[in-house]
């Protein structure tokens, strides 16, 4: 686990900062000052001050360089987090870094409570290493989530959602995560689930408003725009990666769903972005 103060002068010094870039850790935002707009997985966010943001890992991030702003980053690792499988449920089915088949990203106003377990966090992170100071600072890290997500609720529950659903879902968001690039057809997924294709369709539905075929879908189009972004592969390669036999069938689906093929994308964003 660490935390970084930055801000706009940081930002412009830090090559891997000032592009799109991908990473295999969490991350919270803190914004204290100004309010610039956070690109996370190509979705604008405007970030007022005084709020924090919860990107998930392997998000493609891009940061304002256009506007003032201060800010702390805190970043960890599964690894640092984990030590069970309960701790990797509770990650993979947290709304602050999920957003289970949605485009929101969890923002939220920093709390006195939050203001302060983050302290205790960054007080520790500087101190000598010791034994204890991996256990504290895990224990506060497991606080500060805990208090977070307390704050904006599951993100997905209302007085009406079917347990079972919710269950079925949860599950079928983690197939998808593990087989999404090999496995496109929604009926194996039920099939795993050991559901009918009509109970995981209603499942997704109360949950998501979404069908199983459409959060397929959008998982699909998330890796191919993350990839296109941060992989200098070509764009058939990218399509077999995802598990296209035929380059023209990976640029017809990335059509259908951006009215752009894949390069063009991959031009335009890069451009954007000052890449």
């Amino acid at each position: 686990m660490e935390i970084i103060p930055i801000d706009r002068d940081y930002v412009a010094k830090s090559a891997n900062l000032t592009t799109a870039h991908r990473a295999s850790f969490y991350c919270v935002l803190w914004f204290q000052e100004g309010n610039p707009t956070h690109q996370v997985d190509f979705t604008p966010i405007k970030v007022q001050p005084e709020s924090l943001l919860f990107v998930g890992k392997d998000s493609v991030q891009f940061f304002d360089q256009g506007k003032n702003f201060k800010a702390k980053v805190l970043l960890f690792t599964d690894a640092f987090f984990c030590r069970n499988d309960d701790d990797v449920k509770y990650l993979n089915r947290t709304p602050l870094f999920q957003s289970f088949g949605c485009s929101q990203h969890c923002t939220l106003s920093v709390s006195e409570e939050l203001k302060t377990l983050w302290t205790f966090m960054e007080r520790e992170d500087k101190t000598p290493h010791d034994r204890f100071k991996p256990i504290l600072l895990r224990n506060y890290l497991e606080s500060f989530l805990l208090q977070a997500e307390r704050a904006i609720g599951d993100g997905i529950s209302s007085p009406s959602t079917n347990e079972i659903y919710k269950e079925i879902f949860f599950d079928f968001n983690k197939l998808v995560e593990e087989h999404f690039k090999e496995q496109k057809p929604v009926s194996y997924y039920s099939e795993q689930l050991y559901v009918s294709p009509k109970v995981l369709s209603r499942a997704t539905r109360q949950l998501t408003g979404k069908t199983p075929k459409r959060i397929l879908d959008e998982r699909m189009l998330l890796e191919a725009k993350r990839l296109l972004m941060y992989d200098i592969s070509a764009g058939k390669e990218i399509g077999y990666s995802l598990g296209f036999t035929e380059p023209t069938n990976f640029i017809k689906f990335f059509r259908k769903h951006t009215g752009k093929t894949p390069l063009a994308f991959r031009a335009y964003y890069r451009q954007t972005m000052g890449m």
